[in-house]
């Protein structure tokens, strides 16, 4: 069974950089 906990915690710190991003883009602009 392959372990899914690493690709999890990527896709996860992933979408909060996206996130963050995006907050931050609307807060320069």
């Amino acid at each position: 069974m392959i372990s899914e906990g690493p690709i999890f915690i990527a896709l996860v710190a992933a979408f909060i950089t996206v996130i963050l991003a995006l907050r931050l883009g609307k807060a320069l602009y």
